[in-house]
């Protein structure tokens, strides 16, 4: 099997010794038992009823496309293997067909290996059947191959003749229940449809409050969501498909698990936009099922995300204040700014099917950590972090941790605090006894300002950091009393790419004729959808969510519009990984930029 491009793996440097032999994989070494075991279900070019009767997969085929996909058995068990004798081993996901044959069985070359196609059309036009050939050298003789023979092609690497298969081929140990549910499944690979998918549509879907006081928000990001599809649509569509989009009212008694349940069970390729808060239940389910959920709108967790006042909690609208020259901070205010209880995105890894744009709570303390640590003067310093006792605070304070561990800075402390019942004297005494150089706080942003009123009360000027959200809809009230000694972490553009990035978000509002509602909201649901649809794109003909997830995890750098650029990984969820310091000028009543870019590694 070949290492996907992007993917650590052990052994990768002894692979590219390798680079001159074609790759045969587990798939293709079943791909090779197709049509000569006159018991295992035969491969040929499909006609138009077999591809029918793909749709809708046999429950063997849908183990075995388990197997295909995820690497793993119906029940759990993770599909093992050693490649070029057991110099490297692969277990799971990282041993899965679809990592190198591709999600619908295209093939892939990496490096000069091939691993070649498994779709039946796709594997009879490159094979010796019609006189090609994929580096395998077989023709299409009368020989069988049992299912014992298979076993040890598999398992030891050896064709029926006792023929050496490629070393870059892992050698498996698979059950014989397990091996006939991947070859069951290979008669349908590119041809099976996923949930959402017919031959003229894909369905998306957002679960999103359309009752209640959250519903403005949510019809906000509906229109905008919907508006974006049908411009696609009238192009064309994706691949001759349109994009429908499904939405579940996320603000009835079973919240957003509830609603995005209900999408799953109606049949939605993936969501988009969708609200989400961080549930590990909801984040789990949507990995059992790899249904990716690209830009989620963070409705709760980050103080004032998703109020659409302004830039994200520095400009209000009419009178807001500007960057230094007057120019307001208005690009994408109230963006999804990273659900908050994933510790640290790295963690999360291929299993995680939230990609998210901009940078929770984690990373920004990161990023504050990053530039406080960057000072000579705090290059040993200390810092007190100060955070509500809440999913989102936690994630706050984890970052803060780790980034100050990985800096070998004096370990921080921590004042948690319950929402709207901080003491702002505990925080200047607490500041005090541990000798803090910083103030690193996420709360609301009436608390914030309560604290650095104790904080100048007791003589102390250290450094106060701040998400820009904790005083989304209130800079012009808070802005005196904030001023001068917050730095506030913004995640989202500047300068003129900001106002060039609004303008043309704007136009399509206008365009699409989408009513006028909060700005921030409507420019998260627009970034969700251009990412969904270049992944969709980029995706192919076949569009299943593995494929729209190895699409997303290709993404590097990729404009959607009004947010920073984009880029996902393997090992990366999180969009944006970074953000700038800015601060309000008491003088002027603006906001000054007081860092360039600052960026975190995943």
């Amino acid at each position: 099997m070949v290492a996907r491009p992007g993917a650590r793996r052990p052994g990768r440097a002894r692979l590219r010794l390798l680079a001159a032999v074609p790759a045969v994989g587990i798939c293709a070494a079943a791909a090779w038992a197709l049509g000569r075991d006159e018991r295992a279900p035969r491969a040929h070019a499909p006609a138009a009823g077999e591809a029918a009767s793909c749709e809708e997969l046999s429950p063997a085929a849908r183990r075995g496309k388990r197997i295909y996909q995820r690497g793993a058995t119906e029940d759990g068990r993770a599909i093992e293997g050693a490649i070029a004798g057991g110099a490297a081993a692969l277990s799971g996901r990282e041993a899965a067909c679809a990592g190198c044959h591709g999600p619908s069985g295209e093939g892939t070359t990496e490096g000069g290996v091939t691993a070649p196609p498994l779709a039946a059309e796709r594997r009879l036009a490159a094979s010796g059947e019609r006189g090609g050939g994929a580096g395998q050298g077989r023709g299409t003789g009368d020989g069988t191959m049992t299912a014992a023979a298979l076993a040890t092609a598999i398992g030891e690497g050896r064709g029926p003749a006792g023929q050496r298969l490629s070393p870059v081929m892992p050698r498996y140990h698979l059950a014989e229940a397990d091996l006939s549910d991947l070859v069951e499944y290979l008669g349908c690979v590119g041809r099976d449809l996923d949930p959402g998918v017919t031959a003229g549509s894909v369905a998306l879907g957002a679960a999103l409050p359309l009752t209640g006081p959250d519903a403005p928000v949510g019809a906000a990001a509906r229109d905008v969501l919907r508006a974006a599809f049908a411009e696609v649509n009238a192009q064309g569509g994706i691949y001759r498909r349109r994009l429908e989009l499904r939405v579940e009212d996320s603000a009835g008694p079973s919240g957003e698990a509830g609603a995005t349940a209900r999408l799953l069970d109606r049949g939605v390729l993936a969501l988009v936009g969708s609200a989400f808060d961080g549930d590990p239940a909801l984040r789990a389910r949507l990995s059992e099922e790899r249904a990716p959920l690209v830009g989620p709108l963070a409705l709760r967790g980050a103080p004032g995300l998703a109020s659409g006042a302004g830039a994200p909690g520095l400009a209000s609208g009419a009178g807001a204040p500007g960057l230094a020259g007057g120019a307001p901070v208005a690009g994408a205010p109230g963006l999804a700014g990273g659900a908050p209880g994933r510790a640290r995105d790295v963690a999360a890894g291929a299993d995680d099917m939230v990609f998210q744009v901009l940078p929770g709570p984690d990373v920004l303390a990161r990023v504050a950590v990053k530039h406080l640590a960057g000072a000579p003067v705090n290059a040993a310093a200390a810092a007190l972090v100060v955070h509500t006792r809440d999913r989102a605070g936690e994630a706050w304070a984890s970052g803060a941790r780790e980034e100050a561990a990985h800096r070998e800075l004096p370990p921080l402390s921590t004042l948690p605090f319950e929402p709207g019942r901080l003491s702002p004297r505990d925080v200047a005494d607490a500041a005090r006894a541990h000798g803090a150089k910083a103030v690193l706080f996420w709360g609301p942003g009436a608390e914030l300002a309560s604290a650095r009123a104790a904080l100048d009360a007791a003589g102390s000027a250290v450094p106060i950091y701040a998400s820009a959200g904790s005083i989304a809809g209130h800079a012009g009230a808070l802005s005196r009393d904030l001023a001068g000694r917050v730095l506030f972490l913004h995640p989202g553009s500047l300068g003129e790419r900001e106002r060039a990035s609004e303008d043309a978000l704007r136009a399509f509002l206008r365009r699409a004729g989408v009513a006028p509602g909060p700005l921030g909201v409507q420019a998260s649901a627009y970034v969700a959808a251009q990412i969904a649809i270049e992944a969709l794109k980029r995706a192919g003909a076949h569009a299943t969510r593995e494929g729209l997830i190895a699409a997303l995890e290709r993404l590097r750098e990729f404009d959607a519009g009004p947010a920073p650029p984009v880029t996902f990984a393997r090992n990366r969820r999180t969009g944006v990984l970074g953000a700038s310091l800015l601060w309000m000028d008491p003088k002027s009543d603006t906001t000054v930029r007081a860092s360039e870019w600052i960026e975190v590694v995943p």
